[in-house]
């Protein structure tokens, strides 16, 4: 199954968290905003092509709309002293309205070298400008293992070096458990617009396990009122319900303690 599926999807609610956040109040609703969390999306990506743009988050209310934009150059996106917010914020205003406020949060990616997203654009740009594809992708290899990742997988797809028939091309580095759902893969798919055809690239990185052996203990857990008698433990849960009414027996005609 790990194998078949967007890797993130797999993963929203285990270790990743949801790129929308926000709670529609009809079917209608929902329908429209998902069409302009997409239209956003696109419009940063593409207007912002050369700050790499790792992620881009988007919550909202009825009321107000705010943007997270993960970048590996966050200088691109402000712009100088930051007078690119104003023309992203009208932007974001004419595609949810004008009566929404927008706010507008640009955040640096730590390491660039472990966004998936971020790797992949490098290749693709790298193959569009005719880098020899196998020197362009074992680059990416030994940057992304060198930047502290547990493995990476590349495959690309496509006429490559313009030949007639279309194949892949994969490359696998280190360990890539795509079907361990604790483990932190980072998944992407970018595009290299070639004179040729289109050149897919998909990475996937390992950056580690992140709940570790506890897993499934922190997923799954009891919630044990104070007082219940679920609290004297798992053998007194079992018996019959006379068995745990029953009072101990005390001794008779014990001198009282003064």
């Amino acid at each position: 199954m790990g194998q078949k599926v967007n890797s993130n999807g797999l993963r929203f609610g285990i270790n990743k968290n949801w790129q929308s956040r926000w709670i529609a109040r009809t079917n209608e609703q929902t329908g429209d905003w998902i069409v302009q969390d997409e239209k956003i999306r696109n419009y940063l990506l593409k207007k912002f092509h050369s700050a790499f743009i790792s992620n881009i988050e988007i919550e909202r209310t009825q009321a107000n709309i705010r943007v997270f934009i993960y970048a590996s150059q966050p200088g691109i996106v402000l712009g100088k002293e930051a007078a690119n917010i104003k023309t992203i914020v009208l932007a974001i205003n004419k595609i949810v309205g004008r009566n929404v406020k927008v706010d507008v949060d640009v955040l640096e990616v730590g390491n660039p070298s472990l966004s998936a997203k971020i790797v992949a654009r490098e290749l693709a740009d790298a193959i569009q400008n005719r880098t020899p594809l196998r020197t362009a992708m074992r680059q990416a290899l030994k940057r992304v293992l060198k930047a502290g990742a547990k493995g990476i997988k590349v495959l690309v797809s496509g006429r490559l070096n313009g030949v007639e028939i279309a194949r892949d091309k994969m490359y696998i580095e280190g360990n890539v458990t795509l079907s361990t759902l604790r483990a932190d893969i980072d998944y992407a798919l970018e595009e290299a617009q070639m004179s040729y055809g289109v050149i897919g690239v998909k990475v996937w990185i390992n950056r580690g396990e992140i709940f570790g052996k506890d897993f499934y203990k922190k997923q799954i857990h009891i919630i044990k009122p104070k007082g219940s008698e679920y609290n004297h433990g798992r053998r007194n849960f079992n018996k019959s319900k006379d068995q745990r009414n029953r009072q101990p027996k005390t001794q008779q005609n014990q001198p009282a303690k003064e």
